[in-house]
């Protein structure tokens, strides 16, 4: 930084790692936040912290907006809400999406059968 100029690589994911990896590429929005919500729901159930790589069709000129801002809303409004920990957007040459990190469940939440997997 010492040219002025800012490095910004921190703010986007590029290595894609996660411990699961939610593909919404060719949905429309309306499936896209069902799939996330189906998602969080799941992991209330679940006693450690996962990690979610959420893939969205890459922006296409000419195409109108995609998938990556009202997605990032709503995982701004789950960040709000505590249901999700981490979100940082995710950038490679093939997609777009976000890197997202989900809480464990409540104790009360956590089921047996659920809790072994």
């Amino acid at each position: 930084m010492s040219d002025g100029t800012l490095n910004l690589d921190n703010l986007i994911d590029g290595s894609g790692y996660a411990d699961f990896e939610l593909d919404l590429t060719g949905l429309d929005l309306r499936h896209a936040l069902e799939s996330i919500r189906q998602m969080i729901e799941r992991q209330r159930r679940r006693r450690e912290v996962r990690s979610v790589l959420i893939r969205l069709d890459p922006p296409v000129p000419g195409e109108g907006e995609t998938l990556f801002r009202p997605v990032g809303k709503h995982l701004v409004e789950l960040l709000k809400k505590e249901m999700i920990s981490r979100v940082k957007p995710y950038a490679d040459k093939e997609c777009s999406g976000f890197v997202i990190h989900i809480p464990a469940g409540k104790e009360g939440d956590i089921s047996e059968d659920e809790a072994e997997s």
